[in-house]
């Protein structure tokens, strides 16, 4: 039917009886046998759950691209590392909200930010600008030292009782 400005628009009653009839059906293919069909589809729908929960921590903390592996090690060796880094994130956010740290910045300072609770991904984030720079003296020596860990980074080693790492990392 088109809309003219005369005719109004009428529901296909039939196509939403004939839709609604395959509400709530889907089919799992799977290659596990020592299961029963409700034990695999009660884990197929708690899925969602660790999907969401890496899709969470590699979005918004680790910023990484989908990484595909086929075999098993490799598989195994990913979802450990995934989540070993997942548990250290989730330490570090309890430790941070156990010891109330605060979020600080210019903007909350000069009252254009609310002050809020600090986060791993801000800490993150300002680790990430931290960099090892290559001082070289004469031709034969070069110290490497790195950019200073201030501000938001400095309270996460405070509130983990770690001291920060040493200015100077390396002599060649």
């Amino acid at each position: 039917m088109r809309l003219d400005g005369k005719s109004k628009p009428v529901l296909n009653e039939e196509a939403v009886e004939e839709d609604a009839k395959k509400d709530g059906f889907f089919g799992v293919v799977t290659n596990v046998k020592d299961r029963s069909a409700e034990e695999i589809v009660m884990h197929y729908k708690d899925l969602w759950k660790i999907e969401d929960a890496f899709g969470e921590f590699k979005g918004s903390s680790l910023k990484t691209r989908p990484v595909f592996h086929w075999k098993d090690r490799r598989i195994v060796g990913h979802l450990t590392l995934c989540f070993l880094a997942y548990l250290c994130e989730a330490y570090m956010t309890k430790v941070l909200r156990q010891k109330a740290k605060r979020l600080t910045s210019k903007s909350i300072e000069d009252g254009v930010v609310q002050e809020r609770p600090l986060t791993v991904p801000e800490i993150m984030k300002e680790l990430c600008e931290v960099r090892a720079v290559p001082i070289r003296f004469g031709a034969e020596k070069t110290l490497w030292v790195r950019t200073d860990i201030n501000g938001n980074a400095a309270q996460l080693f405070t509130a983990l009782g770690m001291r920060l790492p040493p200015k100077v990392l390396k002599e060649a």
